[in-house]
């Protein structure tokens, strides 16, 4: 059974609609990047899964359990966690502060649990008095996906973790992400990094004008001439 399962998802703003019925799985320990060209829908239907943005028809399901029209408030008490693309962190807060934030409660806020999201990202710990906004933009993504991982989530949704990085940061994110899929926390991110995104995961989608166009392993999008001619800049 699917972690995560949208089924014929349809969402949009007012009276637009951007997602035309699209189905996505995510399985236990499975890093997934949903790919397209701007505009194809992705930020809408992350948002849609996280309940950010309300789903009109069809139905998301989280280890069997119906979550299509919870807050997004609710959906971390599921073991979700979404790290958007901008807007992230809080600049007039500490690192630790940050991360205290992301912990459901301060019982939860543990030594043991600070020790686990460090191992990830040892240059917070070095780090973790120096106030959030003089960080570097890579410095602030790893910060972002630090809180999300307070929680401890089955699932950690990422809405294009290389956006505005420098090409050496890009890769640390990369490699990150397929770290963090290595321990069994389930990553599914959107990204226009395509090639690098994929390059780290274990299945793609592609996404076009808000519907599915391609599923398959991430290796066969890399090598599929097709996608790579359309999709992924020849």
């Amino acid at each position: 059974m699917a972690l995560l399962e949208a089924d014929d998802v349809v969402s949009g703003y007012g009276d637009v609609e951007i997602i035309h019925g699209v189905s996505l799985e995510v399985h236990e320990g499975e890093v997934v990047t949903v790919i397209g060209p701007n505009g194809a829908g992705k930020s809408t239907l992350m948002k849609t899964l996280f309940g950010l943005v309300d789903c009109w028809s069809g139905s998301v399901t989280f280890d069997g359990v119906d979550l299509t029209s919870l807050e997004p408030n609710e959906m971390t008490e599921h073991n979700l966690s979404f790290v958007p693309q901008s807007d992230n962190v809080f600049p007039s807060l500490t690192i630790e502060e940050n991360l205290r934030l992301g912990a459901p409660s301060d019982d939860e806020f543990t030594p043991e649990r600070l020790a686990s999201v460090f191992e990830h990202f040892p240059i917070l710990e070095e780090r973790k008095a120096q106030k959030a906004g003089t960080l570097s933009g890579g410095q602030r993504q790893m910060l972002a996906m630090a809180r999300a991982l307070m929680v401890d989530p089955e699932l950690l949704l990422l809405d294009e973790p290389s956006a505005g990085l420098s090409p050496d940061m890009v890769e640390l994110v990369f490699e990150k992400v397929a770290a963090i899929g290595a321990t069994g926390t389930a990553v599914l991110m959107i990204e226009q990094n395509a090639k690098r995104a994929l390059e780290h995961s274990d299945r793609g989608y592609v996404l076009d004008m808000g519907e599915n166009r391609i599923e398959a392993a991430a290796d066969e999008i890399l090598t599929d001439d097709e996608v790579v001619e359309l999709y992924l800049g020849g």
